[in-house]
């Protein structure tokens, strides 16, 4: 009996994607995301100072806005380098399944860059292959994809299925 084993778990979604065909699915990567930064720690750092509490706040709301406005400085750069658009529906930490105004072919290496969020931005990267094409769906499965950019698309999946579970208890 053949039956599909899974690593990871997947969620419905509706997050937009970026793409670029690439030469391989193994690298290098394009796109470079910097591991999360935790605003906390620029926190505490200034708790520790003989800083007034108001102004340890403020400097700390204004670097989380800074980082919002590089960010979006930095989603209209990527255009440039990743032109195709993608509609992602479901997500799992091994790949998504997408639609695609683009032609696109069975093996076809891509690098594809996820918004998971966009506010904060979140992005994540990864390397893959489209892998077939069923209903006008594509699936597209991680050959590479970096440690911080796949645990954030993993803690996009555990906080989609918290949400659902809430929903279905509540609703």
């Amino acid at each position: 009996m053949d039956q599909e084993q899974r690593t990871y778990s997947r969620v419905a979604a509706r997050l937009k994607a970026l793409a670029r065909r690439c030469d391989s699915p193994d690298g290098p990567q394009l796109f470079r995301t910097a591991p999360r930064r935790d605003g906390s720690s620029l926190a505490a750092r200034l708790s520790a100072s003989t800083l007034p509490e108001g102004l340890v706040e403020f400097l700390v709301e204004m670097d989380a806005k800074l980082d919002q406005i590089l960010a979006g400085q930095r989603q209209d750069l990527l255009r440039q380098d990743f032109p195709l658009d993608l509609d992602v529906l479901e997500v799992s930490g091994a790949g998504v399944r997408f639609s695609s105004a683009e032609p696109l072919v069975e093996g076809q290496p891509m690098e594809v860059v996820i918004v998971l969020t966009q506010f904060p931005l979140r992005l994540a990267s990864a390397l893959g292959r489209v892998r077939g094409e069923e209903d006008g769906l594509h699936r597209f499965e991680f050959t590479y994809i970096r440690e911080h950019d796949l645990e954030s698309i993993v803690q996009f999946v555990f906080q989609e299925q918290r949400e659902e579970i809430r929903n279905r208890k509540w609703g």
